[in-house]
Order: C-alpha cells, then sequence, then structure tokens
C-alpha cells in the first residue's frame, strides 16, 4: 500500500539550531575557540577565558572589546546574522575570524547561556538569558565597554552528545591547546585562562611571539625564529623538546588557527627526514596568502581551509621549516690546508660559502657564528700577525698531555675505517668521526645541483632501454618534470600507458636505483596537484637529494686510504659539510676533555 504521507518536511527551528550546533560545537574548546574569535574580531585588547569542570560545567569568556548595543545583542543571537560581511562578493576576501553568524545561536541552542554587553557605559548595556535555544529575558545591565559571554551546562539537553564529552582533563587540554594558537597568532592581546582557582595561562601583552612562545611554554630556553617567502610568506618558531614523544605543531594560515593535513604533512616529512632529536619540539606555523588564494569557508567550525596552489603552498611550509630546522642543528667551521701544512687540525677558512663568513666575521672583530653543538664551545679560532690560524688560550686549556698528529686532512689526521662505515680522524680537541655514507651524499648533493644551475651534465645511454611501470595518475605528471630529469643525466620518455622508458642514466647511479629515483620525483610532482607551473624549480632540491641518496655509498662499504681522502676533500668544499641534505649530521666529536673525564684522568 503506498502511504500519502509526504516524505519531505521542513524542520522546525529548534531542530535546526541543535543540528546546527552539532556542526559548530565539537566539545568545550570548541566554545571557547569562537567566542574567543568574536572578542579578537571585536577589537578586544584584553580576553580572559574561566571554565569548570573542563568547561562541561562552565565557560566564560570575557573581553573589553567594542561590545553591543541591546538591538544588536539580540539579533546576534539570530541565525546567520553577522556583522563581518555585506555581499557574496566579500567571500572570496574574508580578513576577520568569524563570517557565518553561526556560532552564538549554536552555542545557545545547547546550553544555558548569558550574554552581557555594552558598547557605551554611558548608555547601559544589556544581559540577554537564552535556555537551550529559548530567550528567556533581556534586561538593563551596567557593564564597562566589551562583552562577557557565559556558557553553563554544555549539551544538557542533547544527553547523545553529552555522552560523548570526555575527562574533564582532556577537555581541559583541548581547550588550552586551542587558546594557545590564538595567543599566539595575536601577541598584541593579552589572554588569561582560568580552570576553577587555576591560573593556566598568563600571557600578558608581548612585542612579538618568539616572547609570546616563552610566556605561554615556560619551560622553553630558545625559541628559533625562520622564515621563507614565495608566493606567500611562512614565519615560523621552533622551540627544541625533549627528543621523545611527538611534537606539538600550531598552524595560523592569514591569523586563524586551522588543522591541515597538507600543512602536518609538510612539516613532519621534515623532521622525518631531520632524523632523531625533534620529539616534544613545539613549532608555529604562522602562514600568510592573498586571501582569494585560501577558501577558509569548508568546514562549519572553521576548523579547516583549502588552498588554491596546494602544491606551491606544501614546498614554501617545506622549505621554511627545512630553514628552522637547519638553524636549529647549527655548524661548525672547517677548512682546507694550505700548502700541506698542519695547524694542529684547525684550517684556513676557504673562499666562498660559509668559511668567507667566518673569515669576514673574524676581520670585523664580532662574534663568531654558531657552532656545531657536537663540539660544545670554549675555544675559538683567531688570526695571528702571519695571517695564520693559531688556538686561544681557551682552547689550550682543554689540551692535555695527549698530542694529536699532524693533519694530513681538512678535518684533522686521519686514522682509517671504522666497520666499513665511518671515517676516524683526531685533531687537537678530540677525535672526529665522519659517516661516510652521508658525507658522500652532501657532495652528490652539491654536484647534483650544479649541474641543475647549468653545469655540464654527464650522462651514459643503456644497452637496453629499461621500462618502468608508474601508473596513469604518475606517468600524467611525467612532462612537467621531464626536462629536470633530463638537467641531471636521466633522459626518459613516455612508453604506452602508465609506462615510462629510460634510456639514459647519471654515471653515478645504478640502474636500479634510478628506477625509484623516477618513481619518488613522479609521486611528489603528484602531489603538488599535477603540477603547477613553478613545481620544477621547487622540485629540484627534491631531485638533488633523492639522487644523492640513491647514490652515495653506503655503510659496510670498504675505501681505500686515498678514497678516503678524496672524499674528505670533496665534503669540505660542499656548501654546508656538517649536515646532509636531509639534516643528518655528518660529523660527530668526541672532546679530549669528555674521554679523560670519562677514564678517570680527571
Amino acid at each position: 500500500m503506498i502511504s500519502l504521507v509526504p516524505c519531505i518536511q521542513v524542520l522546525p527551528d529548534e531542530l535546526v539550531n541543535r543540528i546546527a550546533a552539532g556542526e559548530v560545537v565539537e566539545r568545550p574548546a570548541s566554545v571557547v575557540k569562537e567566542l574567543v574569535e568574536n572578542s579578537l574580531d571585536a577589537g578586544a585588547t584584553r580576553i580572559e577565558v574561566d571554565l569548570k569542570n573542563g568547561g562541561r560545567s562552565l565557560i566564560r569568556v570575557t573581553d573589553d572589546g567594542c561590545g553591543m548595543d541591546p538591538d544588536d545583542a539580540l539579533l546576534a543571537l539570530e541565525r546567520h546574522a553577522t556583522s563581518k560581511i555585506r555581499s557574496a562578493d566579500q567571500l572570496d576576501h574574508i580578513a576577520t575570524l568569524g563570517f557565518r553568524g553561526e556560532a552564538l545561536p549554536s552555542i545557545a541552542a545547547v546550553s544555558r547561556f548569558e550574554l552581557l554587553t555594552s558598547a557605551d557605559p554611558e548608555v547601559g548595556g544589556v544581559r540577554v538569558t537564552v535556555d537551550g535555544g529559548r530567550i528567556l529575558g533581556a534586561d538593563a545591565a551596567a557593564r564597562a565597554r566589551g562583552t562577557t559571554v557565559e556558557v553553563r551546562d554544555l549539551f544538557f539537553n542533547v544527553p547523545a552528545r553529552r555522552k560523548f564529552l570526555r575527562a574533564p582533563e582532556t577537555e581541559l587540554r583541548h581547550a588550552q591547546e586551542g587558546l594557545w594558537g590564538a595567543a599566539l597568532a595575536r601577541p598584541d592581546v593579552a589572554f588569561t585562562l582560568r580552570h576553577g582557582t587555576r591560573v593556566l595561562i598568563d600571557a600578558p601583552l608581548a612585542s612579538d611571539p618568539s616572547r609570546r612562545l616563552t610566556d605561554l611554554w615556560r619551560n622553553t630556553d630558545q625559541v628559533i625564529r625562520f622564515h621563507a617567502g614565495g608566493g606567500g610568506e611562512v614565519e615560523g618558531l621552533l622551540a627544541l623538546g625533549s627528543g621523545r614523544g611527538r611534537p606539538m605543531l600550531i598552524f595560523l594560515v592569514n591569523g586563524r588557527v586551522v588543522r591541515d593535513r597538507l600543512l602536518v604533512g609538510a612539516v613532519m616529512r621534515v623532521l622525518r627526514a631531520a632524523g632523531s632529536g625533534f620529539g616534544g619540539s613545539r613549532i608555529v606555523l604562522d602562514l600568510r596568502l592573498p586571501p582569494d588564494e585560501v577558501d577558509v569557508n569548508v568546514h562549519p567550525a572553521k576548523a579547516e581551509v583549502r588552498f588554491a596552489r596546494s602544491g606551491s603552498v606544501f614546498a614554501l611550509v617545506e622549505r621554511a621549516v627545512r630553514e628552522g630546522v637547519a638553524a636549529s642543528q647549527g655548524r661548525v667551521a672547517v677548512g682546507k690546508l694550505e700548502d700541506g701544512d698542519a695547524w694542529g687540525g684547525v684550517a684556513a677558512p676557504q673562499a666562498g660559502g660559509y668559511g668567507e663568513l667566518i673569515r669576514q666575521r673574524h676581520e670585523a672583530g664580532g662574534p663568531p657564528l654558531f657552532e656545531h653543538p657536537a663540539y660544545g664551545g670554549g675555544f675559538e679560532t683567531v688570526v695571528d700577525d702571519a695571517s695564520r690560524p693559531t688556538i686561544s688560550a681557551a682552547r689550550d686549556a682543554l689540551r692535555s698531555g695527549a698530542k694529536s698528529g699532524p693533519a694530513d686532512t681538512p678535518f684533522g689526521r686521519l686514522i682509517g675505517q671504522y666497520r666499513d662505515s665511518f671515517l676516524l680522524l683526531e685533531d687537537d680537541h678530540g677525535l672526529v668521526i665522519v659517516d661516510q655514507h652521508v658525507a658522500h651524499e652532501r657532495v652528490l648533493y652539491d654536484r647534483i645541483l650544479r649541474r641543475l644551475a647549468g653545469e655540464e651534465t654527464p650522462s651514459q645511454g643503456l644497452l637496453t632501454p629499461r621500462l618502468i611501470e608508474v601508473g596513469e595518475a604518475r606517468a600524467a605528471a611525467f612532462e612537467s618534470v621531464a626536462e629536470l630529469l633530463r638537467r641531471v643525466g636521466i633522459e626518459a620518455e613516455i612508453f604506452g600507458h602508465g609506462t615510462i622508458r629510460l634510456s639514459s642514466v647519471p654515471p653515478e647511479l645504478e640502474e636500479e636505483e634510478v628506477d625509484r629515483v623516477v618513481e619518488e620525483i613522479l609521486d611528489r610532482a603528484t602531489a603538488l596537484d599535477g603540477v603547477p607551473k613553478r613545481a620544477a624549480d621547487e622540485l629540484e632540491e627534491e631531485v638533488a637529494a633523492s639522487l644523492s641518496c640513491r647514490a652515495a655509498i653506503k655503510i659496510n662499504h670498504s675505501l681505500s686510504g686515498d678514497e678516503q681522502r678524496a672524499l674528505l676533500s670533496d665534503l669540505v668544499a660542499t656548501d654546508n659539510p656538517y649536515r646532509c641534505p636531509h639534516g643528518r649530521p655528518i660529523i660527530l666529536r668526541l672532546s679530549q676533555e669528555e674521554m679523560e673525564r670519562r677514564l678517570g684522568r680527571r
């Protein structure tokens, strides 16, 4: 029997408001986020947040913003009522944190809600009381300029949602992390977070984000700032942690705190390549893009965004974080020997590159550039009247009766190879250990970058071309990287559906390894949204890093004495002989002082 009852009905306003609340209000942290963003849009210079029971019992947000008059206060509780936008054209250039006009009515629909606001204390303010979406009253009230919003008994009328809330400690942590993001985005605003009688955040006005970071995390000893530009701008902060646990990441896009898998992927890619040591670190990224290149209207709670050029954004963030990681790892000065003379392992800075920076710093009488953490402090190179480096008195103090032999490499005297994997040397300061794989990787990386910059590229043809099955998706990106591959010595072409034919390869690389390099680059190109116009330039470092890693000598590979010295000579001529292209350290030093202390001589 066919039913005559209509299947489609218009939902009542009360049910619509509860559904909207389910989209906007996920947990107490969602309420804190929405109310704090409203305060910031209102021009507040101080925001106070009070919570009880992790926000389940009470959320109170107080600000000194512009406030509202009584008519606006009532209108703000209507759905889709906002002062942030006026027309559809403004959706492409949103400069405020809020714009949907759903936050206040959605929160009021699932709580016992009170709004106290005043735009002009002389005229007076208004107190609006709402219970589960029903306005109970609007009364005149005295208040200084600004707004206070109280949210009690969140989800009291939606028990199905309330039972999914976590323990108060968990909900408090989420709210605190959300407020951290807002505080880092706006160091010009003072923030306070109280939970019961405990003050969890007390961040006064700060002159810059790095100062705000140390205010929020008081156990932070050093904050490293980094920056990258090109198609956008990234300002970043890195505070090193204990080395254990997952890093804490906070992302700001045009001042908005967001969760974005693309940004997480870019950061974690760099941290994984840099090796261990970044566990527990805190990284803050402030990404600035033209408003029309960011769609902030893709998530009901405005917690996610979509980028018009995601590939370029990924590359920009990756480049910025790599700068921050490199700055955190520091450098140590090495150079080349002149005329076969030995200076106890301390060599003259080479012309150009980092050596030239060291020379200029010494001549200017300024402080030394940063040292490599593994080398420690307590010594420096000085220049005598003959313009020859000598060892300072501070370094002499570290010496003992055990003397090093005359240096025969830029890093000291070569002792030999350990387990066919590491080169051992000695200098005046102690024992030097060089990882032969990452050292060779660094040498090849710089060599390949020179080829990409225009240096002649050697290539050897294959007697029998190799066929690589890459799939249609990756093959579609091949044309965009074909020229880039050719510039590093890889001649290839499309050969049927989803297949690439290799005809020439670089001399340093085994044929089988070329397959993996091509697949990696095509994977990367595919991730860059079909490879935008600038992708070839952005992929250059990726190609160089992939090729150098695949071609570098491996562990358990015996090297003759001449080969070991040649590798060290090539290494010292690179732009950065301290870190491989992925950020791993190349050189490790065990000081004479440390050895003697451990052996009971000190």
